[in-house]
């Protein structure tokens, strides 16, 4: 296998470590400076910070089924495990890994969360909508899922072309 082909791996992983340590860092920071006190606006009317726990998925969804939500963190811990194998097997092109990684990276951090204390902290808040209250987890993760999306349609249109 060529070096460089591992050592972009093995730099993928480190991405992957890097952002859930980012993650878990900020949440340890928010439940020692945000947890009971309130909103803390950043920007006003457009961005603030409040402590919430999310016992849910995505938009609290599933919150009141226990059940529910261990098939939804298996299969979470399932999906994460299959990507990581896919970066170090090797079955991905290189701006699908990174990608990859950033999704990983943040589901990762959630998944921590979910497991270890059955909820995940939350603490962004857009103040300018009504919209769900989330963390860097959450944004590595749609960062991660635009990058493949681009990713996909780009390579898409390069098969095009090539016919």
């Amino acid at each position: 296998m060529n070096k460089q082909k591992w050592w972009l791996r093995g730099c993928a992983a480190a991405l992957i470590a890097v952002l859930v340590w980012i993650d878990q860092a900020v949440k340890v920071w928010a439940v020692a400076n945000l947890q009971g006190q309130g909103q803390r606006v950043l920007i006003p009317g457009v961005l603030g910070l409040r402590y919430a726990e999310n016992s849910g998925i995505s938009f609290g969804l599933l919150g009141d089924s226990a059940v529910a939500m261990q098939v939804v963190v298996i299969i979470t811990g399932l999906v994460m495990l299959a990507g990581l194998l896919f970066i170090v097997l090797g079955k991905f092109d290189t701006p699908t890994m990174w990608a990859a990684a950033v999704i990983i990276g943040g589901g990762l951090g959630n998944f921590i969360d979910r497991v270890w204390q059955g909820f995940v902290v939350d603490y962004i808040e857009f103040l300018f909508m009504q919209f769900a209250i989330f963390n860097l987890a959450d944004v590595f993760i749609t960062v991660g899922m635009v990058a493949l999306i681009v990713v996909t349609i780009l390579a898409e249109r390069r098969k095009v072309r090539a016919r």
